[in-house]
């Protein structure tokens, strides 16, 4: 992790490589900038078709003048629509552009005041400079950034540690969620990831890893009936936070598929390229609970994670197949490609079970939830709509963009099937990350529910990757649980 610290320090006199100073769009001038280019010998700040001070852009020039050798003009976009999030993505898209760096200076923080404002910066800095080398085997194009110094009044600095802290916090627990997810598929086979989980939290919380005989036991068999096609078997991780005197109970659900290939319904051409992240969910629950204990959360939290490999291994479950799942309801299985949905509702028939104040599920379940959305939101679905505005006010707080989606009744006539309770596919509907939700909603019984589809946010490829958003996995989901938890506890 970097090392994010303050300073009231004049910009033309801190020592650094490079410094970071703001413009907005149209090159108007930002916090210090004035003084800057004075400094340099330029009458305005230049604009160029690449450099317009629009959010995204960035323009480096030399200052042999200054004791920081470099000045960085980051984009801020339209003045009057500056925002937290919007300093979050310029202080990402400084920390990309001058990782070869080794010390950043930066007036970001002068654009608005607030701790919040300070958390944003910090967050986008630790996120943006982000990059898993572990397995490569030089040093060559390896960041250098070690140290970022905000520049802000002395009326803010008692404020400032502790934003700062929650700040490293947060993009931490990201991060970890993010090298869960990017790790190679074979290095993270079920029960693989439920070691790297239990190393994860460490003695945060207390861990219970439910093998495939315990699984079979206690007929959790929507879980086993995904992992039967391969040789390593899945596992069911429960992650169990007890502060004391806790003020509710809640329970947060991920999705776990260490590789999806389809099972015998097999993925088509490049569609399995990126399935290493069918777990994004799993990591994102996993990482959430790892810090809990850190911020003080006054909530009872219990993670749930379902984890299996659906590979077309000879005893793979077939399209056909019924499945008796935890709690009783039987399955018809369409399409062994909507395997997700399966591991997922005995997990939350089982998390039901605890009579939880609320319950909360996230999963790269659907493809069609990027089309609705597309690749930078998450769809959100639910029982509860109280439960669904705090979750999108935190979604919005964190930074991360999330859309409702209708749970259409009239759609549920699609999960009927004359041989089995429900079929996992809803075919013949539309609608297909709906159809998902309502799949689940089966197995939530009265306890107020909420589903996120991450498909989308959760995995970025190079047209999508920016600002803090890195190529690969995003950890998605993250800060948002982190601050729907705190604010649910306050």
């Amino acid at each position: 992790m970097l090392s994010v610290t303050t300073a009231d320090t004049d910009p033309l006199e801190i020592d650094a490589d490079l410094l970071v100073v703001p413009a907005f769009k149209g090159g108007i001038e930002g916090p210090g900038a004035a003084r800057v280019l004075d400094a340099l010998g330029l009458d305005s700040l230049p604009v160029t078709p690449e450099f317009r001070g629009d959010i995204g852009q960035s323009l480096v020039l030399a200052a042999p003048q200054l004791p920081c050798r470099g000045v960085m003009f980051v984009g801020l976009g339209r003045m009057d629509a500056t925002d937290a999030e919007r300093l979050r993505r310029a202080a990402g898209v400084a920390a990309r552009a001058g990782r070869h760096v080794g010390r950043i200076a930066t007036t970001l923080p002068q654009v608005h005041a607030g701790t919040a404002v300070l958390e944003a910066i910090a967050e986008g800095f630790h996120l943006g400079g982000y990059a898993d080398r572990r397995f490569k085997t030089d040093e060559d194009g390896a960041p250098r950034l070690a140290e970022v110094v905000l520049l802000v009044a002395s009326s803010q600095q008692q404020h400032a540690a502790e934003a700062l802290r929650r700040a490293e916090i947060y993009a931490r627990a990201t991060i970890a969620a993010r090298d869960l997810v990017n790790l190679p598929p074979d290095r993270k086979r079920p029960p693989q990831l439920a070691d790297a989980v239990s190393r994860l939290v460490g003695d945060a919380c207390e861990i219970t890893v439910l093998d495939e005989a315990t699984l079979r036991d206690e007929g959790f068999n929507g879980i086993l009936a995904v992992g039967r096609g391969s040789s390593a078997p899945p596992r069911l991780v429960e992650i169990r936070y007890r502060p004391t005197n806790p003020l509710g109970h809640v329970v947060l659900v991920g999705k776990g598929i260490t590789f999806d290939t389809g099972g015998l319904s097999l993925k088509r051409g490049t569609s399995m390229n990126t399935m290493k992240s069918d777990m994004a969910g799993a990591a994102a629950v996993a990482a959430t609970c790892s810090v809990l204990a850190e911020l003080g959360v006054r909530l009872e939290v219990t993670g749930l994670l379902a984890l299996a490999e659906n590979l077309p291994g000879s005893d793979a479950q077939r399209p056909d197949d019924v499945i008796t799942m935890h709690g009783g309801v039987t399955v018809e299985v369409r399409d062994t490609d909507a395997e997700g949905r399966l591991v997922l509702a005995d997990a939350l028939d089982y998390g039901a079970g605890m009579q939880p104040d609320a319950m909360v599920d996230l999963a790269t379940l659907t493809g069609s939830a990027i089309n609705a959305v597309g690749h930078f939101a998450a769809a959100l679905m639910g029982t509860d709509s109280d439960l669904c505005a705090s979750l999108l006010r935190a979604a919005e707080v964190s930074g991360e963009s999330l859309w409702s989606l209708p749970l259409w009744t009239d759609l549920e006539r699609f999960l009927d099937t004359p041989i089995a309770d429900i079929n996992n596919t809803g075919d013949g509907a539309g609608g297909g990350s709906i159809m998902g939700g309502l799949f689940l909603k089966r197995f939530v019984g009265d306890v107020p529910w909420a589903h996120l589809d991450i498909a989308g946010p959760a995995f970025l490829g190079a047209e999508q990757a920016g600002h803090y958003l890195p190529v690969g996995a995003t950890g998605y989901g993250v800060r948002t649980l982190l601050a729907w938890l705190e604010r649910r506890a306050d």
